[in-house]
């Protein structure tokens, strides 16, 4: 197979195929995953319920009839049994094993290009591991780039300019080594102001000082700076991906941010620009399309697991919101190695939802105060975690 081999067509897009009650899909940013649209005019609501727990007073007799008749009614769950029959175009056998093998192939070649590396200049080795890591290729390269890593944090950066060092301190603090922060000391004058060139320095700048420890004052200082000056420039940045990565550090910094989600938007961005590493585009177009087809089959697993305990019967007072659950163990471990920590831990958050829906919103203080006692019991404990995770 050719270095050549022209991507599907449904890169980051899906097939027409609409879920039930929906008028239109489109992707899911955070969750690889067609999410279904209701019509115009409905509100939709995942966390808050339609009406407060904060009951209406009635003039009723008994207190568990008045817990009763004020529960709150959350919104149905907009995915429904969506994941039960979607399915992704390229996941068909022939094409995702053809995705599979190509991605194999990319993989060694981009980790003999990490490796040839070690010749570059420090900046051409600092904008590898980072175009990697924001594609979230890394997880595919961990001893390659740790060993990189091991090399460049003995490297001498007294004379590169802010945009490297901020870099350069990033991924090292990233990567759990020790590093000081009085690399940034030949970049402050005797007032606190920072020596910028540019908009790129300043948030470079921003997102390393971001990673700073109890006491470290100066990245205290610089994180201040950075954030006036980045604050000031935002009406005069032209530059679209650069416009769109400051406004993005100042309303989430980077290092808070979940990787995965910011993938596909990298992806956009790193393919337009002239620096771009067309084989290491390549494999994270196919990487990403892989997870995605790992993460749907998972969908459809933990949703025939929800289902069949028939919550929306037995419990009608819960909150249906499992898919939501997965989608925030997904944005912690994303990789397809970790699939059967996600379903677990998905399944764990579902049945925590609704031990807080117990309490919160159907259960009388009474009756919250016995249930309490029951889960305290390491037996009952085990059973009551043993029957909903495994239970499939």
């Amino acid at each position: 197979m050719t270095s050549s081999m022209k991507l599907p067509a449904t890169f980051l897009s899906f097939s027409s195929h609409q879920p039930r009650g929906s008028s239109h899909c489109s992707v899911a940013s955070a969750a690889y995953a067609v999410e279904p649209r209701l019509g115009e005019g409905a509100v939709v609501s995942k966390k808050t319920p339609s009406r407060s727990p904060c009951r209406t007073m009635a003039k009723v007799d008994d207190k568990n009839d008045l817990c009763r008749m004020n529960q709150a009614k959350f919104e149905p769950s907009i995915w429904g049994d969506f994941f039960l029959s979607y399915c992704n175009p390229l996941a068909y056998s022939d094409n995702q094993r053809s995705m599979e093998e190509r991605a194999e192939y990319l993989k060694k070649e981009v980790a003999k290009l990490i490796v040839n590396s070690r010749i570059d200049s420090l900046p051409e080795k600092l904008h590898l591991i980072d175009v990697l890591e924001r594609l979230c290729v890394d997880h595919l390269f961990e001893e390659e780039i740790n060993a990189v890593m091991d090399e460049i944090s003995d490297a001498d950066v007294s004379d590169c300019e802010l945009h490297t060092v901020a870099l350069w301190f990033y991924l090292l603090r990233k990567h759990r080594h020790r590093v000081s922060p009085d690399v940034f000391l030949k970049f402050r004058d005797e007032d606190g102001i920072f020596e910028a060139e540019d908009a790129r320095d300043l948030l470079s700048l921003y997102n390393a000082a971001l990673l700073t420890t109890h006491g470290e004052g100066i990245l205290d200082e610089a994180i201040s700076f950075t954030k006036r000056q980045l604050r000031s420039l935002m009406p005069k940045v032209v530059e679209g991906s650069l416009a769109h990565d400051i406004n993005s550090a100042l309303e989430i910094p980077l290092p808070r941010r979940v990787r995965i989600y910011e993938a596909k938007y990298f992806m956009s961005t790193y393919e337009k620009g002239a620096s771009v590493n067309e084989m290491i585009m390549e494999l994270a177009k196919l990487s990403y399309n892989i997870m995605q087809i790992h993460h749907q089959q998972e969908l459809k697993i933990i949703t025939r697991w929800w289902k069949d305990l028939q919550l929306e019967t037995r419990l009608s007072f819960a909150r249906d919101r499992v898919v939501e659950c997965y989608f925030w163990i997904a944005g912690v471990y994303f990789e397809p190695c970790y699939s059967r920590g996600r379903i677990i831990l998905t399944k764990v958050l579902a049945i925590v939802s609704i031990l807080d829906d117990i309490y919160h919103v159907y259960g009388s203080p009474e009756e919250c105060e016995q249930f309490t006692k029951c889960i305290e019991r390491s037996v009952f404990s085990h059973i009551w975690i043993k029957l909903f995770i495994y239970c499939e």
